[in-house]
């Protein structure tokens, strides 16, 4: 079976009849995996937000909006030097995200003190459920202290056209979550404050701790158990 997005898994909940969740499904369950190519959506926006996106990583990882309007900036020169529309349509979007994201407090979902960053190996972007090869795709993953403890987090990026629903948005963060559990929970304690699904269009975040905080139905198996039957 193909790998499965938690975008797809959304784009099935929104869905609101039971012919168009149906079809929706069976294509899900019958396309056969296909190699990668260089414009496929990888379920966290795809290219078409890898400026706002690589911008808004480099803030975090750095711990530092410095970034911000250096990128704006380039971004206003590309949409000056193109007269293609949907060249200028896309440069638009991300230099909207980017000035709305500038009022995000980045420094609220990562630690203060980042031991280590870790690399994500490809294998470790899949997750199966029932045999439903999730994918996934963590910005950052990194390493703490806290109470002396040696603690682990990470945090997704991710990007659509107006947004994310906030429990739309927590099935990002439950799955990375899980990922976290099954990848690093013997070497360190995992954390569930600095674990964190942003939706980059809507400059909005949710974490695990919150999720659990105001009681956020877990919807990742409930959907895909309602796609295999």
């Amino acid at each position: 079976m193909q790998k499965i997005t938690v975008q797809e898994l959304v784009e099935y909940t929104r869905k609101t009849s039971e012919k168009t969740k149906s079809n929706f499904a069976h294509k899900i369950k019958t396309r056969v995996p296909k190699e990668k190519q260089e414009t496929d959506d990888d379920g966290s926006g795809g290219d078409y937000w890898i400026t706002s996106t690589s911008c808004i990583y480099n803030v975090i990882k750095n711990n530092s909006g410095s970034f911000y309007e250096g990128k704006i900036d380039d971004l206003l020169k590309k949409i000056e030097a193109t007269e293609l529309k949907k060249i200028k349509s896309m440069h638009s979007r991300n230099i909207e995200i980017l000035s709305s994201f500038k009022d995000f407090n980045h420094e609220d979902i990562r630690p203060v003190k980042v031991l280590k960053f870790e690399k994500v190996q490809k294998v470790h972007k899949i997750y199966p459920i029932d045999n439903f090869p999730l994918y996934l795709n963590p910005n950052l993953v990194f390493t703490f202290e806290e109470n002396g403890k040696m603690q682990i987090g990470a945090i997704w990026l991710v990007a659509k056209i107006d947004g994310f629903r906030k429990t739309e948005l927590g099935m990002f963060c439950e799955l990375l979550y899980r990922f976290l559990v099954k990848n690093y929970s013997d070497n360190y304690q995992i954390s569930e404050k600095f674990c964190t699904a942003v939706d980059t269009f809507g400059a909005q975040s949710i974490t695990y701790a919150e999720m659990l905080a105001v009681n956020m139905p877990f919807l990742i198996k409930k959907t895909i158990d309602d796609i295999k039957a």
